[in-house]
């Protein structure tokens, strides 16, 4: 059996269904819960049958569900969360920041660029928001964007918020980047401009069920080490930042 889930099916993705990419999606954005469940409480939380969760174990190349389980705790335990530089070897960091990175593009699937690109085709304003390690992405973001042609701003202090209340429309785009996908603050300034309006919200966040990606109408996800020196997070953003690169080239390829 391969030692990582998201190696061993990262070249099945594209052939799911619809229905098995949700499927797909809720168990990596719930591995600590669906670790310990059973099929039929697995098929309960996604909504389908036991055969169909079945089927869609078995076309991810599982012999059967004890050993889809099994590698997902697996590569669960493995992915906890580490602080530098005392608990792991500079090599090891190495290899896990690489798989990191690769796997944010490799579980990107066709129907989520096709979607971002039918969102874009309207030449929306977009507002991008963004927090901490991720405000610097934010901009990073924004200038690529503007490159393209598009409207962008990147508000972050709570006066361009109140700037954005008066502005923004139910047409444009509201992108949020947030690592944990947990941010109070952030999830407040959602709230507060979909009273006003109502925007496509896109959003970048770690792969587990969190506030902002229950928020979103589409949602990519990417895959970091926890790292916090003196409790500052200093978590790479080059996943984020890997996703982003990747529906940008998507979308030039698309203009062209």
């Amino acid at each position: 059996m391969a030692e990582d889930f998201y190696d061993f099916t990262s070249a099945k993705i594209n052939s799911l269904s619809n229905t098995e990419k949700q499927i797909f999606n809720f168990v990596v954005r719930n591995m600590h819960l669906v670790k310990n469940m059973s099929i039929r409480d697995l098929a309960a939380a996604c909504f389908v049958s036991t055969t169909t969760l079945f089927r869609f174990v078995k076309k991810l190349g599982f012999s059967g569900y004890s050993e889809f389980t099994a590698m997902i705790r697996l590569t669960e335990r493995t992915s906890k969360n580490i602080t530098i530089p005392n608990v792991i070897s500079k090599k090891d960091y190495q290899e896990d920041y690489l798989k990191n990175v690769i796997e944010a593009v490799k579980v990107i699937s066709n129907d989520k660029i096709d979607l971002f690109n039918r969102i874009m085709d309207r030449y929306p304003v977009v507002y991008i928001l963004g927090l901490g390690l991720s405000a610097d992405v934010a901009q990073y973001l924004r200038r690529i964007l503007t490159v393209l042609g598009y409207h962008a701003e990147t508000p972050v202090e709570d006066y361009e918020i109140n700037s954005v209340l008066k502005r923004i429309k139910r047409e444009d785009v509201l992108m949020v980047l947030s690592y944990s996908g947990n941010n109070r603050k952030l999830a407040r300034y959602i709230e507060q401009i979909v009273t006003v309006a109502t925007p496509t919200i896109i959003s970048i966040t770690r792969a587990d069920n969190n506030i902002i990606q229950n928020m979103s109408d589409l949602n990519f996800y990417m895959f970091a080490d926890d790292i916090s020196i003196d409790g500052i997070d200093i978590t790479s953003r080059c996943g984020m930042i890997a996703v982003i690169e990747t529906l940008m080239y998507k979308r030039i390829t698309e203009l062209k």
